[in-house]
């Protein structure tokens, strides 16, 4: 059984939202199976993010998802906490050809998520990964009004999401989540291997 660990922080609820959304795409892919790994702020000490379990958690899966909503044009505080506590990851290549994907919201239309996305793909090329876009055509090119990936964010999923609105993601942006955590799981099902994840017995 494949796993991807889905790493992200949410701070009203729409990033979280949209995980799950992804993680049930995942689901929908016989022999791969999601991780939920919401980002314990409590690991966060003096700056810097400690949490070995937590690290060891990801280290088992062949796939792992970045979220983060965007505040200020970038990652949340935490998240960039735990992105840069990674770097004992990079020294040993411990993530190297695990496949990788990114997810933000932010509370406009653009709202700069794509800087967040760049970050996140940044990111995982550093950890030497493999990342994997969303490959859906748009509802606004295809005319079938279902409002999937309305904002245009190929690089990876952007939504929209309005603080402590109900109705958020809106249901384009839910479905536009769970065809990404879908195209992951295929992703990870024909490139994963078994030598990109460390700990786990052959």
């Amino acid at each position: 059984m494949r796993r991807i660990a889905i790493v992200f922080h949410t701070g009203v609820g729409n990033t979280g939202r949209l995980a799950e959304a992804i993680a049930r795409g995942i689901e929908s892919v016989e022999g791969v199976e999601p991780a939920l790994l919401p980002i314990p702020v409590e690991s966060i000490r003096e700056g810097r993010f400690q949490n070995d379990e937590f690290f060891e958690e990801i280290d088992r899966c062949d796939g792992v998802v970045f979220g983060s909503p965007t505040y200020m044009g970038m990652v949340s505080g935490p998240f960039k906490s735990f992105a840069d506590a990674t770097s004992d990851r990079w020294v040993d290549h411990r993530w190297q050809d695990k496949i990788a994907g990114g997810f933000t919201t932010a509370g406009y239309p653009s709202g700069d998520k794509v800087m967040t996305l760049l970050y996140l793909v940044t990111l995982a090329a550093q950890l030497r990964m493999v990342w994997v876009g969303p490959a859906e055509p748009s509802s606004t090119l295809t005319g079938d009004g279902r409002g999937i990936d309305r904002w245009g964010t190929f690089l990876g999923l952007g939504a929209m999401g309005q603080e402590r609105q109900e109705g958020f993601p809106d249901e384009g942006d839910t479905l536009t989540a769970e065809l990404y955590g879908a195209r992951l799981a295929e992703a990870t099902k024909r490139w994963g291997s078994e030598a990109a994840v460390a700990g786990r017995s052959t």
